[in-house]
């Protein structure tokens, strides 16, 4: 199984954005290589956890900057971060309870939904906000 790198087609446009994508896409690849070298369950549920408070933090950083920007889809843009976060402590909650192998579907979740999102989603602020001066 293998993960994905964050490259130019991810661009959104506002650097600071950017930047907590290649954490994401950092985060999701420590969870394949955790994977692969077949760390515990301790060191594993770490990288997810610490996953998780990143993704709070940037999604959170992201819908302030739509609001403030009155970003025409912000509501819709919200809904998907509100699906996201539910599945993704569903999904840890389902971890920590030691359903069987579920870290790999959380990592296939992961980078599906990191890679769909900002491909699909937050992309298509990369005009708006910029023609806001939000770079």
């Amino acid at each position: 199984m293998n993960s994905i790198k964050w490259n130019l087609s991810y661009d959104v446009g506002v650097e600071k954005f950017n930047e907590h994508h290649r954490v994401l896409f950092k985060a999701l690849d420590d969870i394949y290589e955790a994977m692969e070298n077949k760390k515990d369950k301790f060191a594993l549920a770490k990288i997810i956890n610490e996953l998780q408070e990143f993704a709070r933090y940037h999604l959170t950083e992201e819908e302030a900057c739509l609001l403030k920007n009155n970003y025409p889809d912000y509501d819709a843009h919200r809904k998907s971060h509100k699906v996201f976060l539910e599945k993704l402590e569903q999904f840890i909650d389902d971890f920590n309870s030691d359903k069987y192998l579920l870290h790999h579907d959380i990592a296939i979740f992961l980078k599906s939904w990191i890679a769909n999102h900002i491909l699909g989603v937050d992309k298509k602020y990369k005009e708006y906000l910029n023609s806001k001066g939000v770079y």
